[in-house]
């Protein structure tokens, strides 16, 4: 059993690795950036109180375009626990049409231990997700 969990561990890499040589670099336009902030905010409690940092995008091999950043929120206790990333995707499909394409979100962690694997992850897509503020 172990040696078919490494086989299927191994394959994953490779796969990563295929998508990564695959991306190439997006610039979001500033509407494309409103409708990433609209996302993220209307899945927090407080709407108001959030910052973003630039977000990093790229395309994948389907032509969607794979959008990772980060963004710290007040908390439920009045703080800022830190910076949270998140990834999404604007799909493909939707590129052909006149209206903005929807933003679908994939990943938003819980804590700083999922923050910090979905940044390698990122990384791994060929997308940067530099903190808020640089």
């Amino acid at each position: 059993m172990k040696h078919l969990h490494f086989s299927a561990l191994t394959i994953a890499t490779l796969a990563l690795g295929i998508v990564a040589a695959e991306a190439d670099p997006v610039q979001l336009t500033a509407d494309q950036i409103g409708v990433v902030e609209q996302t993220i905010r209307s899945l927090l409690k407080d709407q108001t109180n959030v910052s973003f940092g630039k977000p990093g995008a790229a395309t994948n091999s389907t032509g969607s375009i794979v959008v990772c950043g980060r963004y710290n929120a007040k908390s439920g206790f009045a703080g800022y626990p830190g910076e949270t990333a998140y990834r999404g995707q604007f799909d493909s499909a939707d590129t052909g049409t006149k209206y903005l394409p929807a933003f679908d979100i994939i990943t938003m962690p819980e804590n700083q231990s999922e923050t910090d694997d979905l940044v390698k992850r990122c990384a791994s897509l060929g997308v940067d997700v530099p903190p808020i503020g640089k």
